[in-house]
């Protein structure tokens, strides 16, 4: 695969299938299909033995799903944007801002209504098609105080 194409394997990723969101929206509690959707999308994606490397740890394909499923649980309005994308040879860096609003229990911290706004990084290394490997970054820190359980 080419450029373009790890670019735009990027941009299917962060791009929930019109069908998933249509059902959801249909639904009385739209989180389970919201996952559901999510499920779906990284398993066609990203390659079984897939590596992320985040927070001083390593994890795997189960571990992003896991991830992704408590930002849908905690922030089941959550969106990503697409700010930069630069990519070079087998590695698609992006970088923009998650919306949301905290609707569900996060890391402990009970619903608390708040509107959130963080900025993110993720770096992809792609091969056959598939992510093998990410290394990514999430402002936490902003996040918590923007719930109200860290001071600013």
């Amino acid at each position: 695969m080419g450029i373009k194409e790890n670019k735009e394997l990027v941009r299917r990723y962060f791009t929930m299938p019109p069908e998933v969101i249509q059902e959801a929206q249909r639904a009385k509690n739209p989180v389970p299909v919201f996952q559901k959707g999510y499920r779906a999308v990284a398993e066609q994606l990203f390659a079984p033995d897939f590596v992320l490397h985040q927070d001083g740890g390593k994890g795997g394909r189960e571990d992003v799903i896991q991830l992704n499923f408590a930002l849908i649980a905690a922030f089941p309005d959550c969106s990503f944007s697409l700010d930069k994308m630069i990519a070079e040879g087998d590695i698609v860096v992006v970088m923009g801002r998650m919306l949301g609003t905290h609707k569900g229990s996060y890391q402990g911290i009970p619903a608390t209504g708040k509107k959130m706004d963080v900025g993110y990084m993720v770096m992809y290394r792609i091969a056959g098609g598939k992510f093998v490997e990410a290394w990514g970054y999430m402002d936490t820190l902003g996040l918590m105080q923007q719930l109200g359980a860290m001071p600013k």
